[in-house]
């Protein structure tokens, strides 16, 4: 008897030698690399590792012998040293298979065979049919999608309601400020009167007039279109620059550094001086740019001991951003954030999968009211309830897009250079305008059109 019963483990032993290699269960690790900077946004990355759970569960259900685990990290350094990271690992064929930035920089990682178009894998998904449809016009370059919408955001201008009324505004002019910047009645001009005034009377500190964000970024694009530039032509699909619209904007800046409503070392990568004197008592800045995704921020890492949000809903209000000239449109822009999938990743449909499974309502829903972005899904917009996003969401009514261009960001870069040096007094507005046409020249040759 015993001799049998050895038998029969010898052969069960051996039969499972035998068996295929893939017959194995195998837990599959897809890598994914995100960033913030800012710290709510944190579910960029954990909205993942949510989706991997259950995505494993879908796995067990159809008895697949395949677990996946999602690696990675989220980033809250800065962009600049994010994106040196990305590049370096596409550049040495060890990317991680998905990768998180905006959509803008698809266009230039799919010139370089970066990244995959995913056209074949998007109607495999019923999940991504309920994304709003002018957020994949912002995934697409040359005829095919490069990106799944993470999510996107407006980029309103802040104004100060105590600071208002110190100056003498009742309620009902500070309610409708909002108002008059969508009529086209309160301009770029207006926002500098309001603030000199506002300098002159001692109601705000030098410098504290106009904020603006202290490092280069998109925002920079939609404030020289809100002065009258275009940065891209349609029909011949190059990159422009506009000298009339740039020494505009690079006017209007020098202008308020010298009345002391602009601090001439603003640009100095210092997001926390930034953010302190916004929230500093009642607040010490009149007018600010900045994303939705601020209120976030505010509200849980600058003003959670003050009262949260109802402090900010106090305080604070929003606006598009005013043209420069009476009866002109607003604007905001939207950069949406998006995950795009490496070329040579080897797990490219379980990738897919993953991504589905993060763009559903609850999860998209978790990201908008944890981090103060907007959702990508038409069915989370409906089931939000969250104050904020519900009265800030009007701002898409008037927001635009980056221009899809592989050589965006050296044009936005050129003309980062020529904010600084206006601003700074280190040259001219004029000649500010003339170094950022002959750099963009130099650099784009006849891919850019100097008008």
């Amino acid at each position: 008897m015993r001799s049998r019963w050895w038998i029969v483990l010898l052969a069960v032993v051996f039969f499972a030698a035998l068996a295929p290699a893939d017959a194995q269960q195998r837990t599959v690790v897809l890598r994914a690399w995100t960033i913030g900077p800012d710290n709510p946004s944190i579910t960029r990355f954990r909205n993942l590792e949510t989706a991997a759970e259950r995505l494993n569960a879908e796995l067990r259900r159809e008895g697949a012998n395949t677990q996946v685990r999602v690696e990675g990290f989220f980033d809250t350094t800065n962009w600049d040293s994010f994106l040196r990271r990305v590049l370096l690992a596409f550049q040495g064929g060890d990317p991680p298979d998905i990768v998180q930035a905006s959509a803008a920089l698809a266009s230039t990682w799919a010139t370089a065979g970066f990244i995959s178009p995913l056209d074949e894998y998007i109607p495999r998904h019923p999940q991504f049919a309920d994304v709003y449809p002018a957020l994949w016009t912002a995934m697409r370059y040359q005829g095919k999608t490069w990106a799944i919408p993470q999510d996107t955001e407006a980029r309103p201008l802040y104004f100060n309601k105590f600071l208002l009324r110190r100056l003498g505004w009742n309620d009902q002019q500070i309610a409708d400020l909002p108002k008059r910047i969508i009529s086209g009645d309160f301009t770029w001009d207006d926002v500098m009167t309001v603030a000199r005034e506002a300098r002159q009377r001692n109601v705000i500190e030098p410098g504290r007039g106009y904020y603006h964000r202290p490092v280069n970024g998109p925002d920079f694009v939609q404030w020289y279109r809100s002065f009258g530039g275009r940065d891209f032509d349609q029909a011949t699909g190059k990159l422009v620059f506009n000298r009339a619209a740039a020494l505009r904007y690079y006017r209007w800046l020098r202008a308020g550094v010298e009345a002391g409503v602009i601090e001439r070392d603003r640009l100095n990568n210092d997001w926390n001086r930034f953010h302190q004197p916004i929230t500093d008592g009642d607040g010490r800045v009149l007018f600010w740019s900045g994303g939705t995704w601020n209120w976030a921020e505010w509200e849980q890492q600058w003003v959670a001991t003050k009262g949260g949000e109802p402090w900010l809903f106090e305080r604070f209000g929003f606006a598009p951003h005013p043209s420069y000239t009476k009866g002109g449109k607003p604007i905001t822009l939207s950069n949406p954030q998006a995950y795009m999938l490496a070329a040579r990743s080897r797990n490219k449909d379980l990738a897919m999968r993953l991504l589905a499974l993060t763009t559903v309502p609850d999860l998209d829903a978790k990201h908008a009211v944890g981090s103060a972005h907007l959702p990508v899904l038409r069915r989370t917009a409906a089931m939000v309830n969250n104050r904020f996003l519900k009265e800030v969401s009007y701002l898409l009514d008037y927001t635009t897009f980056l221009p899809i261009h592989p050589d965006l960001p050296r044009w936005q870069d050129a003309f980062y250079r020529g904010v600084s040096a206006a601003e700074s007094g280190s040259t001219t507005p004029e000649q500010a305008v003339e170094l950022v046409a002959t750099e963009l020249q130099r650099m784009l040759g006849d891919k850019v059109i100097i008008e």
